[in-house]
């Protein structure tokens, strides 16, 4: 009886060890990798981040500047000028509306004058868009990691909103700085059209060149920066405005479990974007004016600003919104 139960055991303890050799072990387990992994941020350096952040709006400017230039050309229509006549009496000269909306004025300017006009001042354009976005975006994330220390290099997930608002500001008035000058001469020559159709003062420059030769000889060094400190209240607000709420959007996105990508990538930049527009057009309308106004004009932001409310209205000021 006891050879049988033992034989009994024996062959229980046999099937035990056999089926434990067909499961893999506690080590291999720990070892295996998790179901689902993020691909790790890739490691750039510095400079090559600089280049990036030049580099892509300055290719994106070739497909958007067509839409600037009937930005501009929208801000500069209508505007009333308070002039003397010859009994020195002040009256109030409205010059009259050529374009009806935005799409009206893109036909008349294909129509008028082809792509040529609408690409008008492509170059200090490409060169605007680089040196900005140099700032803007190339120093965002160090400056952030300044003001808001993380172990982690890579995230500012953590970072409260006002210190986001805070780096996009700083980034925001360093890019208008150095872009100042070439986007007085953009303006300038997305202003010039042809005789039907033309809105604003017209300088006439027939190039990038003629445009700074015109206006170094006219204002020096100093000409190029007429209209800067508008480009820096501008640049603070839109900056502050757009990389604080892209930031802000994309983290709470990743937190409710969409994938990091181009479409989480392009969503949160439309509404970022549309979010800065709301601050910034009111002075890209005023910067607009006083980039435009006659070389011998001594209008500052204030007057400006305020001839705007006083004759064409708060409406004036905040339409037209386009991204910056």
């Amino acid at each position: 009886m006891s050879s049988i139960l033992n034989s009994h055991q024996n062959s229980i303890a046999t099937r035990i060890t056999a089926q434990s050799a067909t499961l893999p072990n506690q080590n291999s387990l720990s070892s295996a990798p998790p179901l689902k992994t993020l691909p790790p941020r890739p490691n750039i350096s510095q400079l090559e981040n600089f280049a990036m952040s030049a580099l892509a709006p300055s290719m994106a400017v070739v497909f958007t500047l067509p839409f600037d230039t009937v930005k501009v050309r929208m801000q500069l229509q209508g505007e009333v000028k308070i002039v003397k006549d010859f009994n020195g009496k002040t009256i109030r000269v409205v010059a009259e509306k050529v374009y009806r909306n935005s799409l009206d004025c893109l036909l008349k300017t294909y129509k008028f004058e082809g792509m040529r006009g609408l690409e008008k001042g492509l170059m200090p354009s490409i060169l605007k868009e680089s040196s900005k976005n140099v700032f803007r975006l190339g120093l965002y994330d160090p400056i952030l990691s300044i003001i808001h220390p993380t172990d982690d290099s890579t995230s500012s997930s953590s970072a409260p909103a006002y210190k986001r608002m805070i780096a996009g500001g700083l980034c925001g008035a360093m890019g208008a700085v150095s872009a100042n000058p070439f986007e007085l001469v953009k303006t300038r020559l997305q202003s010039s059209a042809a005789g039907a159709i033309a809105v604003g003062n017209q300088y006439g420059y027939s190039s990038i060149s003629s445009a700074f030769r015109h206006i170094m000889s006219e204002g020096g060094i100093k000409g190029f920066y007429r209209g800067s400190m508008i480009s820096v209240y501008r640049g603070v607000l839109g900056s502050a405005a757009n990389l604080s709420s892209y930031t802000m959007l994309k983290d709470h996105a990743k937190r409710e479990g969409f994938k990091d990508g181009i479409p989480l990538d392009m969503g949160c930049s439309l509404i970022s974007a549309f979010i800065s527009v709301i601050f910034m057009n009111p002075l890209d309308v005023v910067r607009t004016r006083l980039y435009n106004a006659s070389s011998s004009s001594d209008k500052s932001v204030a007057s400006t600003m305020l001839n705007i409310i006083k004759n064409e209205g708060t409406i004036e000021t905040g339409s037209n919104a386009n991204p910056p």
